[in-house]
Protein backbone atom coordinates (compact mmCIF):
# COMPACT_ATOMS: atom_id res chain seq x y z
CA UNK A 1 0.00 0.00 0.00
CA UNK A 2 1.25 3.50 -0.81
CA UNK A 3 2.39 5.68 2.08
CA UNK A 4 1.19 9.20 2.93
CA UNK A 5 3.68 10.80 0.49
CA UNK A 6 2.21 8.76 -2.37
CA UNK A 7 -1.27 10.00 -1.48
CA UNK A 8 -0.11 13.60 -1.43
CA UNK A 9 1.50 13.02 -4.82
CA UNK A 10 -1.77 11.52 -6.06
CA UNK A 11 -3.79 14.55 -4.93
CA UNK A 12 -1.29 16.83 -6.60
CA UNK A 13 -1.57 14.94 -9.91
CA UNK A 14 -5.38 15.05 -9.76
CA UNK A 15 -5.32 18.71 -8.61
CA UNK A 16 -7.52 17.95 -5.63
CA UNK A 17 -7.47 18.65 -1.92
CA UNK A 18 -7.47 15.74 0.59
CA UNK A 19 -10.91 16.81 1.79
CA UNK A 20 -12.59 16.33 -1.61
CA UNK A 21 -15.62 14.06 -2.02
CA UNK A 22 -15.35 10.51 -3.26
CA UNK A 23 -17.24 11.36 -6.46
CA UNK A 24 -14.91 14.27 -7.27
CA UNK A 25 -11.94 12.01 -6.60
CA UNK A 26 -13.23 9.36 -9.04
CA UNK A 27 -14.04 11.89 -11.77
CA UNK A 28 -10.61 13.48 -11.54
CA UNK A 29 -8.99 10.05 -11.77
CA UNK A 30 -11.02 9.13 -14.88
CA UNK A 31 -10.09 12.42 -16.57
CA UNK A 32 -6.43 11.86 -15.80
CA UNK A 33 -6.53 8.31 -17.14
CA UNK A 34 -8.15 9.49 -20.36
CA UNK A 35 -5.50 12.17 -20.78
CA UNK A 36 -2.51 9.85 -20.22
CA UNK A 37 -3.84 6.72 -21.87
CA UNK A 38 -1.33 5.28 -24.41
CA UNK A 39 -4.05 5.05 -27.10
CA UNK A 40 -3.96 8.83 -27.33
CA UNK A 41 -0.21 8.82 -28.03
CA UNK A 42 1.44 8.22 -31.39
CA UNK A 43 4.23 5.82 -30.40
CA UNK A 44 6.70 8.49 -29.38
CA UNK A 45 9.04 8.27 -26.42
CA UNK A 46 6.40 10.18 -24.46
CA UNK A 47 4.22 7.10 -24.87
CA UNK A 48 6.49 5.09 -22.59
CA UNK A 49 6.54 7.87 -20.01
CA UNK A 50 2.76 8.12 -20.16
CA UNK A 51 2.36 4.37 -19.62
CA UNK A 52 4.68 4.43 -16.60
CA UNK A 53 2.91 7.44 -15.15
CA UNK A 54 -0.50 5.85 -15.72
CA UNK A 55 0.66 2.64 -14.04
CA UNK A 56 1.82 4.54 -10.96
CA UNK A 57 -1.39 6.58 -10.91
CA UNK A 58 -3.49 3.41 -11.05
CA UNK A 59 -1.56 1.86 -8.15
CA UNK A 60 -1.98 5.00 -6.05
CA UNK A 61 -5.70 5.17 -6.88
CA UNK A 62 -6.18 1.53 -5.89
CA UNK A 63 -4.43 2.12 -2.57
CA UNK A 64 -6.61 5.17 -1.93
CA UNK A 65 -9.82 3.21 -2.65
CA UNK A 66 -8.67 0.40 -0.36
CA UNK A 67 -8.05 3.00 2.37
CA UNK A 68 -11.56 4.34 1.80
CA UNK A 69 -13.11 0.89 2.09
CA UNK A 70 -11.30 0.29 5.38
CA UNK A 71 -11.77 3.69 7.04
CA UNK A 72 -14.82 5.20 5.38
CA UNK A 73 -12.88 8.22 4.09
CA UNK A 74 -10.15 9.10 1.62
CA UNK A 75 -6.57 9.19 2.94
CA UNK A 76 -5.65 12.53 4.42
CA UNK A 77 -9.31 13.64 4.70
CA UNK A 78 -10.71 14.76 8.09
CA UNK A 79 -12.37 11.93 10.05
CA UNK A 80 -16.13 11.79 9.42
CA UNK A 81 -18.76 9.36 10.55
CA UNK A 82 -19.41 6.42 8.29
CA UNK A 83 -23.15 7.01 8.64
CA UNK A 84 -22.76 10.50 7.14
CA UNK A 85 -20.79 9.15 4.16
CA UNK A 86 -23.40 6.45 3.57
CA UNK A 87 -26.14 9.09 3.63
CA UNK A 88 -24.33 10.92 0.81
CA UNK A 89 -23.54 7.75 -1.11
CA UNK A 90 -19.79 8.13 -0.61
CA UNK A 91 -19.10 4.80 1.09
CA UNK A 92 -18.53 1.61 -0.81
CA UNK A 93 -19.75 -1.32 1.26
CA UNK A 94 -16.91 -3.66 2.12
CA UNK A 95 -17.33 -7.35 2.74
CA UNK A 96 -17.00 -8.37 6.39
CA UNK A 97 -13.46 -9.29 7.35
CA UNK A 98 -12.57 -12.78 8.51
CA UNK A 99 -11.92 -11.49 12.05
CA UNK A 100 -15.30 -9.75 12.25
CA UNK A 101 -17.11 -12.84 11.00
CA UNK A 102 -15.28 -15.02 13.52
CA UNK A 103 -16.13 -12.63 16.36
CA UNK A 104 -19.80 -12.57 15.35
CA UNK A 105 -19.89 -16.36 15.22
CA UNK A 106 -18.20 -16.70 18.61
CA UNK A 107 -20.56 -14.25 20.36
CA UNK A 108 -23.58 -16.64 20.59
CA UNK A 109 -21.35 -19.42 21.93
CA UNK A 110 -19.89 -17.14 24.62
CA UNK A 111 -23.39 -15.92 25.58
CA UNK A 112 -24.77 -19.46 25.81
CA UNK A 113 -21.81 -20.58 27.93
CA UNK A 114 -22.25 -17.64 30.32
CA UNK A 115 -25.98 -18.37 30.67
CA UNK A 116 -25.32 -22.06 31.34
CA UNK A 117 -22.78 -21.22 34.06
CA UNK A 118 -25.21 -18.75 35.62
CA UNK A 119 -28.00 -21.34 35.71
CA UNK A 120 -25.74 -23.94 37.33
CA UNK A 121 -24.69 -21.45 40.00
CA UNK A 122 -28.31 -20.52 40.72
CA UNK A 123 -29.34 -24.18 40.96
CA UNK A 124 -26.46 -24.90 43.36
CA UNK A 125 -27.42 -21.95 45.57
CA UNK A 126 -31.08 -22.97 45.59
CA UNK A 127 -30.16 -26.54 46.48
CA UNK A 128 -27.91 -25.43 49.34
CA UNK A 129 -30.62 -23.10 50.64
CA UNK A 130 -33.26 -25.85 50.55
CA UNK A 131 -31.04 -28.25 52.52
CA UNK A 132 -30.20 -25.58 55.10
CA UNK A 133 -33.86 -24.62 55.54
CA UNK A 134 -35.01 -28.22 55.90
CA UNK A 135 -32.36 -28.94 58.55
CA UNK A 136 -33.27 -25.84 60.57
CA UNK A 137 -35.38 -26.89 63.60
CA UNK A 138 -38.88 -25.46 63.60
CA UNK A 139 -39.63 -23.29 66.63
CA UNK A 140 -43.41 -23.96 66.75
CA UNK A 141 -43.69 -21.28 69.45
CA UNK A 142 -41.49 -23.19 71.95
CA UNK A 143 -38.69 -21.57 73.93
CA UNK A 144 -35.63 -23.80 74.08
CA UNK A 145 -32.49 -23.16 76.02
CA UNK A 146 -29.54 -22.17 73.84
CA UNK A 147 -26.72 -24.63 73.83
CA UNK A 148 -28.68 -27.39 75.58
CA UNK A 149 -27.06 -30.77 75.03
CA UNK A 150 -29.11 -33.74 73.76
CA UNK A 151 -30.62 -35.78 76.56
CA UNK A 152 -30.44 -39.55 76.38
CA UNK A 153 -33.69 -41.41 77.03
CA UNK A 154 -33.68 -44.83 78.55
CA UNK A 155 -34.75 -47.27 75.89
CA UNK A 156 -37.82 -49.36 76.56
CA UNK A 157 -39.43 -52.06 74.54
CA UNK A 158 -42.78 -51.10 73.05
CA UNK A 159 -45.56 -53.61 72.56
CA UNK A 160 -45.20 -55.60 69.34
CA UNK A 161 -48.56 -54.35 68.06
CA UNK A 162 -47.35 -50.70 67.99
CA UNK A 163 -45.55 -49.96 64.71
CA UNK A 164 -46.65 -46.44 63.78
CA UNK A 165 -46.77 -43.19 65.71
CA UNK A 166 -50.15 -42.08 67.06
CA UNK A 167 -51.58 -39.46 69.38
CA UNK A 168 -51.62 -40.34 73.08
CA UNK A 169 -48.48 -42.49 73.00
CA UNK A 170 -46.11 -42.38 75.96
CA UNK A 171 -42.42 -41.51 75.61
CA UNK A 172 -41.48 -45.17 76.11
CA UNK A 173 -43.77 -46.20 73.23
CA UNK A 174 -42.27 -43.51 70.98
CA UNK A 175 -38.76 -44.73 71.78
CA UNK A 176 -39.82 -48.25 70.90
CA UNK A 177 -40.98 -47.05 67.44
CA UNK A 178 -38.63 -44.18 66.55
CA UNK A 179 -35.65 -44.89 68.78
CA UNK A 180 -33.85 -42.28 70.83
CA UNK A 181 -34.21 -38.66 69.65
CA UNK A 182 -31.25 -36.55 68.62
CA UNK A 183 -32.44 -33.78 70.94
CA UNK A 184 -35.05 -33.27 73.67
CA UNK A 185 -36.11 -29.88 75.00
CA UNK A 186 -39.26 -28.64 76.80
CA UNK A 187 -41.57 -31.48 75.84
CA UNK A 188 -40.27 -31.67 72.27
CA UNK A 189 -38.22 -34.48 70.79
CA UNK A 190 -36.30 -33.87 67.60
CA UNK A 191 -35.26 -36.45 65.02
CA UNK A 192 -33.19 -34.30 62.68
CA UNK A 193 -35.64 -31.97 60.87
CA UNK A 194 -38.62 -33.99 62.21
CA UNK A 195 -40.05 -33.57 65.73
CA UNK A 196 -42.61 -34.93 68.21
CA UNK A 197 -44.32 -32.83 70.93
CA UNK A 198 -45.56 -34.11 74.29
CA UNK A 199 -47.99 -32.63 76.78
CA UNK A 200 -48.65 -34.24 80.15
CA UNK A 201 -46.54 -37.22 79.15
CA UNK A 202 -48.34 -38.17 75.90
CA UNK A 203 -47.91 -37.34 72.18
CA UNK A 204 -50.06 -34.38 71.08
CA UNK A 205 -48.41 -33.32 67.79
CA UNK A 206 -45.59 -34.16 65.38
CA UNK A 207 -43.98 -33.15 62.07
CA UNK A 208 -42.48 -35.75 59.70
CA UNK A 209 -39.92 -34.17 57.33
CA UNK A 210 -39.23 -35.79 53.92
CA UNK A 211 -35.54 -35.72 54.83
CA UNK A 212 -36.06 -37.91 57.91
CA UNK A 213 -39.53 -39.43 57.96
CA UNK A 214 -41.18 -40.55 61.16
CA UNK A 215 -43.02 -43.87 61.31
CA UNK A 216 -46.40 -42.28 60.61
CA UNK A 217 -48.92 -42.15 57.80
CA UNK A 218 -48.95 -38.35 57.47
CA UNK A 219 -46.59 -35.41 58.09
CA UNK A 220 -48.96 -34.10 60.82
CA UNK A 221 -51.60 -35.90 62.90
CA UNK A 222 -55.05 -35.85 61.44
CA UNK A 223 -58.05 -34.08 62.96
Amino acid sequence: MADETDFLDLYAKLRLDPGCSLEAFKQAYRRHVAMWHPDRRLGSRADQLAAARLQRLTAQYGAAMEFHRRHGRLPGAPGVSRAADMAHGNVETAAPTHEAAASAAALPRVTQRALAIRWWVMLALLGAGAVTWSMWPASDGLDTEAGQEPVAIAAASAPAALSTLSLGMTPDEVVGIEGEPTRRADGRWEYGPSWIRFEQGVVVDWYSSPLRRLRTDSPHPGP
